[in-house]
């Protein structure tokens, strides 16, 4: 489907406040409104009157409309009841009187009945004596207005419609006590729906000591459970056609004050297409392929095939524009097929891209199969112990822009850092696709195995095109090579393991290793220290070893590593230490870029606030808008240069997820599931789970869980088309489990919903749940598995297992080849292999890769730290989207200049940057990086003409600088070359290089070749000499005929220039 267009700058606009605009109403309903609340500035301040409302027991304010959640609080629950406090002088004396509220009730089932959307009047003990209220379902499948002057409901005048109004949409309920015609009218959504006399009663008639919104004067009635939006009080009886108008008109709309992000460009992987090719039926091949991040927005692809190595032949009729997948119904599949794209930009067909072949007579099936080396099993003082493939990672470890999978290995004995034993070493593997195993690292006897302890980066962190692994070490690791990794006079043979088979002494490393070969990079001491055990919070060595990781861009344009130690407060009245470090690796060398340290020591004394904030994983992203990135700790959150940007103290959790997910507020959120609710509760919050502003740490809203009850799961995902943003549920214990949208409403009952992973598996927008090996699209009340254990011929898992025991979680699952649609790696149940799953269904739209937003890559970096969590990117996807921002990035490895990525930097690449020049959205030639394009990349490319890249790691020949240069010259003569510079570093060409370079200066006139050097020394001989002088006249005069067209004024203005300066040479 097609996505809306989504404006971007480098500065990008956002929507941040609200203003209120009175004059958008009559000025005579104006002067007749004495009470007047939005909640559009976050408070329930009165906007034409004296009487502010008071926001009772936690009530939250969330895009303009107050969350009363009362899922179980009765109203006679004064002190958990969440509601509405209305100064009773807001109320007329006596005569008639209107009351307008447009509201929301969460769900249409038992717990709304009797709830009051608004209460006035006195209480006759537990009872509601006198008073006047609405309630949108009254126990007879209708909704009530009623008023009694006393005695209950004896004396009860009520207007009812015989509908319900408790039914998840919004109305407009008016209650009007008009006193000149003695009746109580009943209006729902603008149309008058019961009236009856007042039998002489009006609004002085009812004894004003309370007013209440979502409280009833009936201790055991319900709290409302929805969202009130707005409401107006009226001194008078409103008519029936203002009052239509009002509901047509809706309540006061947000508008947003503008706000802007600033974003900076990041260093990313330069990713081929990944095209990929499986075989889901018996007469038809699925193919899927990339959309990267420099490609320009209106990218379309042409899709080839080779049967049995003969000419490819184009599959489509016209280039692809909706998708970036294809069913292939045509092949010969007794044949192998090989495929590839080509992406089409402006009309004209680029490059191949890599190829992907499909063999003859494929299996029918939907995954890629990697197969494994299992390692030898062993024997501790505890016994002996065996292998299973665990947590899994992603990197391009040769730079050729095809990914690797870096997967650790776990020992049969691997440990929580609660139980005591000896575990066995830990390896960590690199494969390639193909399942080839590149390195074996051995982490040794002195890393203890289990998930806390081992948390693996793989990320390129010096830029070069490669990705790196970053592991914390000790004596007895033994890199890819077979090398020790040591410091200092330790020993390989050290052994720091106690009888308990903790490992509480002895030297601490960090370590870079390549990506490549394994080999080790730079080792330093590993910083947070240990230090004392028991300043950790215990004494026996758990919260010590509690490590977390990630990747940030805390310069906002390189990536660092981080690392966390312990997140936990302290235990039995011990003290404790909440670190993170976050660390560089440049020109190979590995420095610790900052420290932030929690304790609650005294002799550190700093930052008690952040200790127990921690969660079991920790997830990185800009949360403050300003082009840097936080880490967000789980409660806390760490700024970009090491300093405390704040801590809720809501307490450390167990599931942690950071994105934009609500997309009518600017920036990003944060969802989290909390431990403990002494913690929360010394906030004044029940926030069993809590979606917050990732800025500020404010409240957007929370749901209550029991007293003493652990919240051990939680997801935020887009799941529900039908309402904008996602959805939060989790395994709280307080009433019934719903699930609830970013207004903290609660839309459906907890149902035969997963509490882990979610995946963007299907066709549309909406995400997948995913859980042990079972992939589902979840439908209001079930669900229905698109794969499973269960499921028979391509969708059935059998023999598969997923990880980490309960935890039930992939080894992986990211964005990893085809579109932009996730795959899930799984092991199989033996460890033979790992089967890496993609979708085969087709798509309804496409996106840019997911690894090109730089924060869905960090969290593929992270999301194996400890308890693993799904990964989401800076933006929305759902149902509506906007199309999202070009990303503002750069490739480690680059060549600058090379703006075609074909590794020369010749003529075709000015052709790359002539034709988007000006553009924010192709940035294939936005060599600076600063989001358009523009002379300043004309210059890098004149500077760097004629530089070849360095060939990926496998390859060990390059083209030579002559060679460079007669592409350039064919390019010329072809007429695709508007300007070449001929770049001679200290050989001359040979003499073939210098007929080509004659034969393009025929057509100089034409093409505007530019031939000079960088370089012309004494070594280069007169006839190369002249040849240059000749063609930097010809390139003068073509230039001088083209500077005619004001078009290129700027073009050849900048063009002379460069001449002048060749003349020097």
């Amino acid at each position: 489907m097609p996505l809306r267009k989504h404006s971007r700058s480098a500065r990008r606009s956002h929507a941040a406040g609200r203003r209120l605009h009175v004059e958008t109403l009559e000025p005579r309903r104006v002067l007749s409104l004495t009470h007047w609340y939005t909640f559009n500035d976050g408070t329930g301040d009165d906007l034409v009157g004296s009487a502010d409302m008071t926001l009772e027991n936690g009530v939250g304010v969330i895009n303009g409309q107050a969350v009363l959640y009362n899922n179980g609080a009765d109203s006679g629950d004064a002190s958990e009841v969440q509601y509405l406090s209305l100064p009773t002088n807001a109320l007329p004396a006596s005569g008639s009187f209107t009351v307008e509220v447009w509201f929301t009730t969460a769900i249409n089932d038992s717990s709304t009945t009797w709830s009051r959307v608004f209460d006035f009047g006195s209480q006759n003990g537990s009872n509601g004596d006198s008073y006047f209220f609405f309630t949108a379902n009254s126990g007879g499948s209708d909704s009530r207005l009623a008023l009694s002057t006393g005695g209950g409901g004896s004396g009860e005048r009520a207007a009812t419609w015989g509908t319900e109004t408790a039914d998840g949409q919004q109305h407009v309920v008016a209650g009007v006590v008009d006193d000149a015609t003695n009746t109580l009218r009943l209006y729902v959504d603008g149309v008058e729906r019961g009236a009856t006399s007042l039998a002489g009663a009006d609004i002085g008639s009812i004894t004003q000591s309370v007013a209440y919104f979502g409280r009833s004067l009936w201790n055991n009635d319900p709290g409302f459970f929805g969202l009130i939006d707005e409401v107006r009080l009226y001194d008078e009886a409103v008519g029936s056609s203002e009052l239509a108008a009002n509901a047509a008109e809706g309540p006061v709309a947000y508008e947003a004050a503008p706000f802007e992000q600033v974003v900076t460009p990041r260093q990313l992987e330069r990713l081929d297409r990944g095209v990929v090719a499986v075989r889901p039926s018996g007469g038809a091949a699925y193919v899927g392929w990339r959309m990267l991040g420099d490609d320009p927005a209106d990218v379309a692809f042409n899709l080839y095939r080779s049967e049995n190595g003969a000419p490819a032949v184009k599959l489509n009729a016209a280039p692809l524009t909706q998708t970036t997948d294809f069913q292939d119904s045509t092949a010969n599949l007794n044949a192998d097929n090989t495929y590839f794209v080509r992406a089409v930009v402006d009309g004209v067909e680029q490059e191949d891209s890599a190829s992907y072949t499909l063999g003859a007579n494929a299996t029918i099936e939907q995954h890629l199969t990697i197969p494994l080396q299992i390692p030898a099993g062993g024997t501790t003082p505890d016994g002996s112990y065996t292998y299973s493939a665990n947590d899994a990672s992603v990197g391009d470890l040769d730079g050729d822009g095809q990914y690797e999978v870096i997967l650790k290995w776990d020992p049969s004995n691997a440990k929580d850092n609660a139980h005591a034993g000896y575990t066995g070493n830990v390896y960590i593997d690199a494969y390639t696709l193909e399942g080839e195993l590149l390195w074996r690292i051995d982490l040794g006897h002195n890393i203890r195995a289990g998930a806390h302890y081992t948390q693996p980066i793989v990320y390129d962190l010096d830029g070069d095109g490669r990705s790196e692994i970053v592991l914390k070490t000790a004596p007895g690791t033994i890199d890819g090579l077979g090398n020790a990794v040591l410091m200092g006079a330790d020993q390989v043979t050290d052994d720091y393991r106690n009888s308990s088979g903790y490992i509480l002494t002895g030297p601490e490393y960090y370590t870079v290793f390549d990506g490549l070969t394994g080999e080790e990079l730079d080792t330093i001491a590993f910083d947070p220290v240990r230090g004392d055990v028991a300043e950790w919070g215990d004494g026996y060595g758990n919260r010590v070893d509690r490590f977390t990781a990630g990747v940030g861009y805390f310069d906002g344009t390189s990536p660092s590593v981080v690392i966390g130690r312990g997140y936990y407060g302290p235990q039995s009245g011990r003290q404790a230490r909440n670190e993170v470090a976050a660390y560089d690796y440049r020109d190979g060398q590995l420095t610790q870029r900052w420290i932030f340290k929690a304790d609650t020591l005294g002799n550190r004394g700093s930052n008690g606030e952040y200790i127990g904030e921690g969660a079991h994983s920790l997830t990185i992203g800009d949360a403050d808008n300003d082009g840097f990135d936080e880490v967000v700790y789980g409660a806390a959150v760490i700024d970009h240069d090491g300093t405390g940007l704040y801590a809720t103290e809501l307490g450390h959790g167990d599931a942690l997820h950071l994105s934009d997910m609500d997309p009518s507020r600017p920036g990003l959120e944060v969802f989290m599931v909390h431990e403990s609710s002494n913690a929360f509760q010394s906030q004044g919050r029940n926030a069993g789970g809590e979606l917050r502003d990732a800025a500020t740490g404010e409240l957007i809203f929370q749901i209550p869980s029991a007293v003493d009850s652990d919240v051990g799961r939680g997801v935020a995902a887009d799941i529900d088309p039908n309402h904008e943003g996602y959805e939060f549920w989790g395994t709280t214990n307080e009433g019934t489990r719903y699930i609830y949208n970013v207004s903290g409403l609660a839309l459906y009952e907890y149902g035969n919903v997963s509490v882990n992973f979610a995946v963007w598996w299907d066709g549309d927008l909406s995400r997948e749940l995913l859980d042990g090996t079972t992939i589902s699209d979840w439908m209001n009340p079930g669900r229905s598995n698109y794969v499973a254990y269960d499921k028979s011929g391509i969708n059935s898992t059998a023999g598969l297992s997923s990880n980490n025991g309960t935890k039930s979680t992939p080894a992986l699952s990211a964005d990893i080849l085809g579109d932009w649609r996730e795959e899930v790696i799984w092991r199989r149940s033996d460890s033979s292999a790992l089967e890496i799953w993609t979708t085969t269904i087709a798509a309804d739209s496409r996106l840019t890769t997911l690894m090109h937003d730089s924060m869905y890559r960090q969290s593929i970096a992270a999301q194996n730290s400890a308890y693993n969590q799904p990964p989401h990117p800076s933006f929305w996807i759902g149902e509506g989207m906007e199309t999202p921002p070009q990303p503002l990035l750069f490739f480690g490895g680059e060549l600058t200049g090379d703006y075609n990525g074909n590794g020369v930097v010749d003529g075709a690449d000015f052709t790359v940057w002539r034709d988007s020049l000006g553009s924010e959205t192709d940035l294939r030639a936005d060599g600076d990086h600063n989001g358009i394009v523009e002379m300043a990349d004309y210059d890098l490319w004149v500077e760097r003409f004629g530089d070849v890249a360095a060939a990926p790691a496998e390859f060990t020949t390059t083209p030579s600088a002559a060679q460079a240069i007669d592409g350039a010259s064919s390019d010329a003569a072809s007429g695709d070359l508007a300007f070449a510079l001929l770049v001679v570093e200290d050989d001359p060409p040979a003499d073939s290089s210098l007929d080509a370079i004659e034969a393009a200066t025929v057509v100089a006139d034409d093409s505007l070749l530019l031939l000079a050097s960088r370089s012309l020394d004494s070594e280069a001989d007169a006839e190369h000499a002249a040849l240059s002088d000749e063609a930097i006249g010809a390139g003068e005069s073509a230039a001088n005929a083209y500077a005619a067209d004001d078009a290129s004024d700027m073009i050849f203005g900048q063009w002379r220039r460069g001449l002048r300066a060749l003349r020097t040479f």
